[in-house]
């Protein structure tokens, strides 16, 4: 067991604090863009609530009426029900 210990010890190590680096880097690129994101000196907040609200409106009506023609061209696909003959 010993052995195996000293033919690992040289490849597990620089590869653990390789991981630790990456890692550290990621955690320190997610904060950064996290507190960048969370910044909104200059950014006026009123504004840009109405515009997000007005692009939702404009998907919602784009969505309610792209829904409403694939129903009426559905209902006028459907026939007419007949009376089975006697």
């Amino acid at each position: 067991m010993a052995d195996l210990n000293q033919l690992l010890l040289p490849v597990i190590v620089p590869a653990t604090t390789r991981a630790q680096r990456v890692r550290a880097g990621v955690r320190d690129k997610l904060r950064r863009t996290w507190d960048d994101r969370h910044d909104e000196t200059g950014l006026d907040e009123a504004v840009t609530k109405m515009v997000w609200l007005a692009v939702g409106i404009a998907v919602a009506v784009a969505a309610t009426t792209f829904f409403v023609g694939v129903f009426n061209d559905a209902q006028a696909n459907v026939p007419d029900p007949v009376a089975p003959t006697p």
